[in-house]
């Protein structure tokens, strides 16, 4: 089974390293070896993060935070904040600041910001230093490490790592096999037959209920311009580059050179695909409004959903989700294909050091040990005998969380933290163990290969202050503006073919030309960093 991109190190390549290095050590009085036993004299830290308090215990009675304390012999001070998007900015006012930030989402424009103002720490030393887990996988994944280098050449985060492509780094298409199998079709392979597909899903009672209550392609109302059409660019030839880079606008051309994905004439094809499908009913009348998650759940389990777009299945419910097989490539008309993957840094801020540390070097050997494998399973599976037990040689959940009331995953986040919310500092586990741990198996996905990802897979490209101020006060209005083409675009308000040139004139009064300058001018930076 695919594994990662070559060059990557995956998870079973660190567990040598972290049989010999371990996230804290040291002398009496300083933070001990995770497997063995608290100093006498533990230290302290404070981390401010997101609240989850109303989904599982505060992290303070949090088993997995009891139990590090024990083995780190650091007690952490949690602080915990709803709406801390909102209130990130304003807490840097505060007198005194906690001494990181854990979990809290800054971003590449944010970290240089206050990097520069001295409010938060650069960290490459003190991780060459400190964290020799992160330090060696650093090393061995350069595009790791040139992910999180600002514009500045300093590192102001720790990440959140996903190395497995096949996990949550991809958006999927799921298609209805008891449709297809119902209608004696195959499953589609390119853009012509995904739209052969959904029209007889439309036109043939496919659930075979006598009722024209079938749907297409059918999602919450927003959704289809980051997912189904995101995933589409690939198949339009507008699509290397990665997530990271489609959420940008923008994709890497066969000559290593950045161009904008909304003015490309690839787009306007894929523009055309989606509006030819809406007009025919391919595509969910209701796509850009109307339509909510819980509307679309309780449709969906009245087998009336056709094909959505997600990483995982259960997005869709348990009832329906077994109907559905995923489709990761399309081949376009010209026969393009890449799928719609991200980074593998898959969160550049997972933890932030501030200038109020009191002992810096401590913070990072704390975070360090979930940069190992053992570190890994510790955060998300927890210990043998006390959050799982081995089975058959697998590392399964404990009753108490595989028949917890909520789900498995919120039954795990009970115990233990790296299963929910993302932008954990750590480095995800296999999708193999992940699944396993619920007693299931992995899905397989024989379309996702070397040959299908993208060759490029960018992170959010380091951007120096004035960079990130320039585009932001672009992207705003240029965002606002292709969404509401994109409205008119595919339900037909607006005739593609007549309004592309006032379209693409329109971008550029408003500064898409020096917008993809920027963006440029930071990729080069970013190759040569």
């Amino acid at each position: 089974m695919f594994r990662a991109k070559k060059g990557k190190v995956v998870m079973s390549l660190l567990l040598a390293s972290a049989l010999l290095v371990t996230a804290c050590g040291g002398k009496s009085g300083e933070a001990q070896d995770p497997k063995g036993n608290a100093s006498a004299d533990t230290k302290e830290i404070s981390l401010l993060r997101p609240s989850w308090n109303n989904l599982r215990p505060a992290s303070s009675e949090l088993w997995m935070w009891q139990e590090y304390e024990k083995m780190s012999g650091i007690k952490v001070k949690w602080e915990e904040l709803t709406d801390i998007g909102e209130k990130k900015n304003v807490i840097l006012t505060r007198g005194d600041l906690p001494d990181a930030f854990y979990q809290v989402d800054w971003s590449n424009g944010e970290l240089l910001k206050y990097g520069q103002q001295g409010l938060f720490l650069p960290l490459e030393e003190l991780i060459k230093e400190h964290a020799p887990n992160l330090q060696k996988y650093l090393e061995e994944n350069e595009d790791v490490r040139k992910g999180l280098t600002s514009a500045d050449g300093h590192i102001y985060a720790t990440p959140y790592i996903d190395p497995y492509p096949e996990g949550n780094r991809t958006i999927r298409l799921w298609i209805n096999k008891k449709w297809l199998d119902n209608l004696g079709m195959e499953v589609p392979k390119t853009t012509a037959e995904l739209e052969e597909a959904l029209m007889a899903f439309v036109t043939k009672d496919p659930n075979g209920n006598g009722v024209n209550d079938e749907q297409g392609w059918y999602m919450p109302s927003g959704s289809l311009g980051w997912t189904f059409e995101q995933m589409m660019m690939g198949s339009f030839g507008i699509g290397n580059g990665g997530r990271k880079a489609l959420g940008n606008f923008i994709y890497v051309d066969d000559n290593d050179e950045i161009q904008l994905t909304i003015t490309a004439d690839g787009y306007k094809e894929l523009l055309k695909y989606e509006n030819r499908m809406y007009k025919n009913g391919a595509i969910n009348k209701q796509a850009f409004s109307g339509v909510d998650y819980d509307k679309w759940t309780a449709d969906a389990a009245k087998d009336t959903v056709g094909a959505w777009n997600w990483a995982a299945i259960d997005y869709i419910g348990e009832s329906i989700k077994d109907d559905f097989v995923a489709i990761n490539v399309l081949a376009g008309p010209d026969g393009d294909t890449a799928s719609l993957t991200d980074s593998q840094v898959a969160g550049a801020s997972s933890l932030v050091v501030t200038k109020d540390a009191k002992d810096p070097g401590a913070i990072l050997k704390w975070v360090d040990y979930f940069y190992s494998e053992e570190g890994s399973v510790f955060g998300y599976l927890g210990k043998e005998g006390v959050t799982y037990n081995v089975e058959d040689g697998k590392k399964v959940y404990i009753d108490e969380i595989l028949n917890y009331k909520d789900g498995i995953g919120l039954g795990a986040f009970q115990y233990v933290d790296n299963v929910y919310g993302g932008y954990f500092p750590y480095i995800e586990l296999s999708p193999e163990v992940r699944a396993a741990a619920g007693r299931k198996e992995a899905p397989v996905y024989t379309d996702l290969t070397e040959e299908t990802l993208p060759s490029v897979m960018l992170p959010d490209l380091p951007a120096t202050i004035q960079e990130a101020n320039e585009s932001s006060s672009i992207i705003a209005d240029v965002g606002n503006y292709v969404g509401q083409m994109r409205v008119e675009f595919v339900t037909g308000t607006k005739d593609i073919d007549k309004e592309w040139d006032n379209y693409i004139a329109q971008l550029k009064k408003m500064g898409s030309d020096k917008y993809l300058e920027i963006k440029q001018t930071q990729y080069k930076r970013y190759k040569e960093s």
